[in-house]
């Protein structure tokens, strides 16, 4: 049986320290070295809806301090730009010098190669051997996978700038992901959320949830059924869960704080047409201004 928490308020600090404590704390050594993965997928966040949430990375970058250990935030290069300028241009670089924490480009570390889908994927060592990996993805839409959530978060570690020459085999590759690198804590941000045509250019849907859990197959499903989708039709994540990864049935899953029957909204699909007129001003805030 799988735990995942749901907690709902407009105090974001709070909501991830108890959505923390629902699963029973960080269960963290403080000897550990800790990564953190968040999505900084763009430099552009309009509405808040396309990058992690900024308040929610501080809360878990407290947490881990407090707990006394050493941490580093992480993300690739992807066509949107370096990992660095995206940093940069988001404003989280600032707020990293501020916490005096450091930041690492997955892009420029030392690497092992993985054979998948008849390509090479290069795996930074960073995320490779790290004793203690958080993956702190948000909860949108994505038109190659329908849903970008924990799984879909970590095609933002291995080394390649144009990722999107392999998006027409993402159900073997984020499997792989699922696999091969460890996920000990997922906070989902689910405050601010998108659907549409995501993951950069969607709609704004308005959760006010952190989620948290330690099997980000499970924690997925959760954020998927929050979605109005069925887990089980998202290939990447009904595939993850044939390997083993984790469970997406709602009987091998406890969600803790909130029922989350109260809080599903329907989130429209990539590509509708009533999601598209609705992109229109999500396009020009990112592209145009």
């Amino acid at each position: 049986m799988q735990e995942v928490s749901l907690v709902y308020g407009h105090n974001v600090k709070q909501s991830v320290r108890k959505s923390i404590e629902l699963i029973g704390g960080l269960n963290l050594d403080p000897d550990s070295n800790v990564v953190i993965k968040p999505n900084i997928c763009n430099a552009k966040n309009p509405e808040g809806m396309v990058i992690t949430d900024f308040s929610l990375i501080k809360a878990v970058v407290d947490l881990v301090r407090e707990n006394g250990n050493d941490l580093v935030i992480v993300e690739s290069d992807n066509i949107s730009g370096t990992a660095t300028t995206r940093m940069e241009k988001s404003g989280l670089m600032g707020y990293l010098d501020d916490w005096d924490v450091d930041f690492i480009n997955l892009s420029h570390d030392r690497y092992t190669e993985y054979p998948v889908a008849g390509t090479s994927l290069k795996l930074p060592k960073t995320v490779l051997e790290a004793d203690y990996l958080i993956n702190l993805p948000k909860i949108k839409t994505c038109a190659h996978t329908l849903v970008t959530l924990g799984i879909k978060n970590l095609y933002g570690v291995f080394q390649r700038k144009q990722k999107s020459k392999l998006h027409k085999h993402l159900d073997e590759i984020l499997p792989f992901l699922a696999e091969t690198i460890r996920n000990d804590l997922i906070v989902v941000d689910g405050i601010n959320c998108m659907e549409g045509n995501g993951p950069v250019v969607g709609n704004t849907v308005c959760m006010d949830l952190v989620l948290a859990g330690r099997n980000v197959v499970s924690v997925d499903a959760v954020c998927s059924w929050l979605m109005g989708y069925d887990p089980s039709e998202i290939p990447h994540i009904a595939l993850s869960a044939e390997k083993g990864v984790g469970p997406i049935e709602p009987e091998s899953i406890q969600v803790m704080g909130e029922n989350w029957r109260d809080h599903v909204k329907e989130f429209e699909p990539p590509y509708s047409l009533r999601a598209t007129l609705k992109s229109l001003r999500s396009i020009r805030d990112v592209y145009l201004s």
